[in-house]
């Protein structure tokens, strides 16, 4: 008989609030508008792939439209994740280049770049990887791609680099790794010459606050925040030439993907060696045989709940493929909860803390607003949520992150509790953020703590007698597609 673990949100929940003041200043910290530098002392090579679009980014800061926010925040935050997803097949991460170190001619100076990856050559040189989001797939890397991996390559030194792209759907938040691009550049000098041309008509015109001589965007056609305002008079300029881009040589190289992905195998297999104790997050708590099963890789075969024969075998763990793939379904969500969870940090200030909390062996780090643990997570369903507790711990509400709440609150020894909601289906006109103040009943709460103390002690000895039918189960609209269903049986008995 399967144990109980965290109580259901309907039994856990007392109060709902809505905050309508804690949602207003994380908007706001969301579409602040940063106001125009005094001077500009460095010139970033993202700048200079499109000097006509910096120049006004850089003059002319304009809000934009809940929709604008949306996809910016979910492709800041995704491009983030995606270079730690593949951060265990490259070699190098976050490397900063300044052009005063560049080798050439001419002269780079004031020029910066941060590179995503980059990989050792066999002479010793370091060649860049760009990781892009994209939002269509084509024959070709984008222009505007290869221009700043020539810039990324003039600044290195070296003739070579990558560009690997993970297709990002904005309406559905799936995506998927591309088979990536080497790319060439033989002719090191143009690159420089454009970089020095642009940084140079960049610099004048932002002292003299006159765009004229900036090149119109390549792309000045489309809608642009900046042109339907009535500030840019890009139509009237000469469209940016992508003379780094048209000098590239391009060709398909599925062999550097197979080797990150053999790099991250081995990287993985490495970690579980060295590591084979069983790690608990917050979130095992309420994915207890999940964590039972994941422990014991590869799949050992187990007693039937009746004590006959053994269960059927699991199906065979996820290639190193399937978990990136994996790792990437859910990457434009994660990428906006990170962004708003860094504008909560950034709203409250000083009323923000990250609590650090050991117990038993085991040690969590809680975020704290306002006195109350917290949780952001954004919700793809096409309306805002009720000012009800019935309503949160719906099927149609946030049920599992009120459960994981109430363990942050248990923790803490807290009664209260906060979470952000990122409504993504919302029309663009509505407020996306919901916020609320959650106040638990105490004695289920106490419920609460008491299972937090028990689980590893459970899982310890489920573990020792490869039996796992004393653990509680798993939310039910996890089994469908888990892929240890076949091991753990659910519903027998």
């Amino acid at each position: 008989m399967a144990g109980r673990g965290v109580p259901e949100a309907s039994l856990l929940v007392r109060r709902v609030e809505p905050n309508l003041t804690a949602a207003l200043l994380v908007r706001d910290q969301i579409t602040k508008v940063s106001p125009p530098p005094a001077e500009l002392t460095q010139v970033s090579v993202s700048r200079l792939v499109n000097p006509g679009r910096a120049y006004y980014e850089l003059t002319h800061p304009l809000p934009e439209d809940l929709a604008a926010h949306q996809k910016r925040i979910a492709g800041s935050g995704a491009h983030d994740l995606l270079e730690e997803a593949l951060a265990a097949g490259v070699q190098f991460t976050e490397l900063w280049l300044h052009g005063e170190d560049a080798p050439g001619d001419p002269p780079l100076d004031r020029v910066t770049a941060r590179l995503d990856a980059c990989e050792m050559r066999p002479d010793g040189r370091l060649s860049p990887t760009e990781i892009k989001n994209v939002g269509t797939e084509k024959e070709r890397p984008a222009d505007e791609h290869l221009e700043q991996l020539g810039m990324y390559c003039a600044l290195m030194g070296v003739e070579e680099g990558r560009v690997l792209a993970v297709h990002r759907d904005d309406v559905s938040g799936r995506s998927r790794l591309l088979v990536p691009w080497k790319v060439r550049y033989s002719d090191l000098a143009l690159v420089r010459r454009a970089m020095a041309e642009r940084r140079d008509l960049l610099t004048e015109a932002f002292e003299k606050k006159d765009a004229s001589r900036l090149p119109a965007c390549p792309w000045w056609f489309a809608r642009c925040k900046y042109r339907e305002a009535g500030i840019c008079d890009c139509g009237r300029r000469e469209k940016l030439v992508p003379v780094i881009a048209r000098s590239a040589d391009i060709e398909r190289d599925p062999a550097y993907l197979e080797l990150l992905q053999k790099r991250a195998a081995e990287r993985s297999a490495e970690r579980s060696e060295e590591d084979a104790a069983v790690r608990l997050t917050l979130g095992s708590f309420l994915t207890p045989r999940k964590v039972y099963f994941a422990a014991r890789r590869p799949p050992e075969t187990s007693p039937e709940p009746d004590g006959g024969g053994a269960a059927p075998p699991a199906s065979p763990g996820p290639t190193e493929q399937e978990r990136v793939e994996k790792s990437l379904a859910r990457v434009n969500t994660r990428g906006v909860e990170r962004q708003v969870f860094s504008a909560v940090r950034r709203a409250h200030g000083t009323r923000y803390e990250m609590r650090s909390v050991d117990r038993d062996g085991h040690s969590w780090k809680v975020p704290v607003v306002d006195g109350k643990p917290f949780l952001v997570r954004v919700r793809h369903v096409g309306r805002a949520l009720g000012n009800s507790s019935r309503e949160l711990t719906g099927n149609w509400g946030v049920p599992d992150d009120l459960r994981q709440l109430a363990l942050r609150a248990s923790l803490l020894g807290a009664g209260e509790a906060r979470v952000y909601i990122w409504n993504w289906k919302l029309a663009d006109s509505e407020m996306k953020l919901q916020v609320f103040d959650v106040r638990f009943e105490p004695p289920v709460l106490e419920e609460t703590r008491s299972y937090l103390g028990a689980l590893p002690q459970q899982l310890e000895s489920a573990l020792a007698s490869s039996d796992h039918r004393g653990l509680p189960l798993c939310p039910r609209w996890m089994c469908p597609k888990c892929e240890f269903l076949s091991l753990c049986q659910p519903d027998a008995g």
